[in-house]
């Protein structure tokens, strides 16, 4: 995806431009078809849509585009909201287009699964709904920044408890327990401390030199471009020496209460801005995500504990990164990247609803396997359903306890129980125990 073209300059073309800005700005409040139209167009560009320059010189108006967009962006100006960090300004606003997803996303929470989805999941799936959505996040984020393991592989990783063989997979496995702990932080003030503790929790072992981890960067060779083309350079972040009083900035305006932002957008922004400042030689894209989970938190979105919206963005990392440049190229306007995530989180929440349909039709399968098969509890039922889902996987006794969150010696009670109803069929495989479907043994 080709970056964005910078907006024109009206400081610099006014002389050209002045007289058809004039004459359109003045037109906007007149009393007649066309002012009305001239109305209804700029309510669509900058209410609904909030379109850049770059989008908006393509669109077939009956106006001059570069008068046109200076009149958009001079409404635009009048609502801005402005955050200064280390003299840097960073304007956003929140366009009329957001009001109604981040009313849905308030109401969203676990405690409304039965009036969001239609019908409450029991309190096992529950579990079994958060437990898989961190495990993709956690997945998804290490994807993000170049981990190779791949989401089955990785699962299996989590769900057994075992050591990470590499650093693809030890980014995962510390993007997992840091997503984990971000609830038992949620109450602490954001600091530098802070911040470098998350890094630190994410990026353990994983970086080329420890100090990495726990100290802010204090070279100007890092820059943010394209992995398929590294030629490609999108952001040249701020020089080392402005890093200290920047996060310090960052760190008061995300403990600022008295003038109010809504919770979803100021966590984006936070996110938005620790890409920007990128404050740590490597692993500040996982930091970012994972500071915007943390902000939610702390507000109690709880249930964004369910969805995983980086794995939205490896589908379409092109789109996660042109949002950010879509704000660079147009003064920092947040607004195009508190957009583009407020689409991804409204994407991740109907995600999540097709999941629990998804996840409705199995637990009904389920208990039909309760009612065929004598003392059979509903959670053999869950275990014997994956079986039969997957026939020719094997399972490790460490796999399904981590799958379903009970000890060691419950999930072997399980299997053993299904063995002896002639449903699995146990092998030794080294050390371990693993088990099949007996159905595919048998052919």
């Amino acid at each position: 995806m080709k970056k964005p073209q910078t907006p024109p300059d009206f400081g610099r073309m006014w002389s050209d431009y002045l007289e058809k800005y004039n004459d359109l700005a003045n037109r906007v409040n007149q009393k007649n078809e066309e002012s009305a139209e001239i109305r209804k167009l700029i309510r669509k560009y900058n209410e609904l849509e909030y379109v850049h320059w770059d989008d908006l010189r393509r669109k077939n108006i009956p106006f001059d585009p570069i008068a046109f967009w200076f009149v958009l962006r001079t409404i635009r100006s009048t609502k801005y909201r402005e955050i200064q960090i280390d003299g840097e300004k960073f304007p956003f606003y929140t366009p009329e287009k957001f009001h109604k997803q981040l009313h849905l996303i308030d109401k969203a929470s676990p405690a409304s699964f039965d009036r969001l989805f239609g019908e409450l999941p029991s309190e096992a799936n529950k579990k079994q709904y958060l437990i898989n959505s961190l495990m993709e996040e956690a997945i998804a984020s290490s994807q993000l920044e170049g981990a190779a393991t791949t989401r089955p592989v990785a699962k299996k990783i989590l769900r057994e408890g075992r050591k990470p063989k590499d650093t693809s997979e030890r980014m995962i496995v510390n993007n997992y327990m840091t997503i984990l702990r971000l609830k038992e932080l949620r109450d602490k003030p954001l600091s530098p401390e802070l911040l470098i503790e998350i890094h630190m929790a994410i990026t353990l072992g994983t970086l080329e030199s420890e100090s990495d981890e726990v100290l802010f960067r204090t070279c100007n060779d890092i820059v943010v471009g394209s992995r398929a083309d590294p030629t490609k350079i999108f952001h040249y972040p701020p020089d080392c020496e402005k890093i200290p009083a920047m996060i310090e900035d960052l760190c008061t305006f995300a403990n600022e209460e008295d003038e109010f932002i809504h919770p979803i957008v100021k966590a984006i922004i936070l996110h938005f801005l620790i890409g920007y400042i990128h404050p740590f030689v490597d692993g500040n894209g996982r930091t970012a995500r994972a500071l915007f989970y943390w902000y939610a938190l702390k507000h109690h979105y709880d249930l964004l504990e369910y969805i995983s919206i980086s794995r939205i963005f490896v589908h379409a990392p092109a789109q996660y990164s042109h949002a950010y440049q879509l704000t660079e190229t147009d003064g920092n306007d947040m607004t195009y990247f508190i957009d583009f995530n407020i689409h991804i989180i409204s994407r991740a929440l109907e995600d999540l609803r097709q999941y629990l349909i998804h996840k409705k039709n199995e637990e009904a399968e389920s208990l039909q396997l309760v009612e065929r098969i004598p003392d059979l509890s509903f959670r053999q039922a869950e275990i014997l359903r994956d079986f039969i889902r997957h026939p020719t996987r094997r399972y490790t006794i460490s796999e399904i306890a981590g799958k379903y969150k009970v000890s060691l010696p419950t999930a072997r009670t399980d299997l053993i129980l299904l063995e002896g109803k002639g449903k699995l069929k146990k092998y030794q495989d080294g050390k371990r125990q693993v088990f099949m479907y007996l159905k595919e043994v048998r052919r």
